[in-house]
């Protein structure tokens, strides 16, 4: 078990380098929910979007700048009455399906459209649980049930 352990923060030791600007408490306007996104954004259409890192034990990619963005709608197991779970942000006490078309695969790119090195985790505080906005376009390679956002900045909410 402890091995296991060892690997997993192996996978997540190496950060993906970002601009110095990308991760910002400034205001980024103006905000659609994952739902609304998914239902109104089209192929290349720039959006704004809020919710929370979560929807699944590990939102982060290991090795890769990529994770994903639960609705605010969903509820974190820890806002849902007494329940003790170790990990809320993966919503576990929802229905299944409504996190899967609750959510959005947010990624960070290159100019080459090549998903960046190294994982987004514990950069500049993004973490499993917190609020945040992006800033993106929304990818060509989307459909509705998998929208994917190259994020072009993040706020911290």
């Amino acid at each position: 078990m402890e091995s296991d352990e060892n690997e997993k923060k192996k996978r997540f030791a190496l950060k993906a380098n970002l601009p110095v600007d990308f991760i910002t408490n400034q205001n980024l306007g103006d905000s659609l929910s994952v739902v609304e996104a998914k239902k109104r954004a089209n192929s290349g259409e720039i959006i704004v979007i809020n919710g929370f890192i979560g929807g699944r034990r590990e939102p982060f990619t290991a090795g890769r700048a990529s994770f994903i963005l639960c609705d605010d709608s969903i509820k974190a197991c820890d806002e849902i009455d007494t329940h003790h779970c170790p990990t809320p942000w993966d919503a576990c006490c929802e229905d299944r399906k409504r996190i899967l078309s609750s959510t959005i695969s947010i990624q960070v790119v290159d100019e080459q459209t090549n998903l960046l090195r190294g994982t987004l985790k514990g950069v500049k505080g993004l973490k499993p649980g917190r609020k945040i906005k992006v800033l993106g376009t929304i990818d060509s390679q989307s459909i509705p049930p998998a929208m994917l956002l190259n994020a072009q900045q993040i706020e911290l909410l």
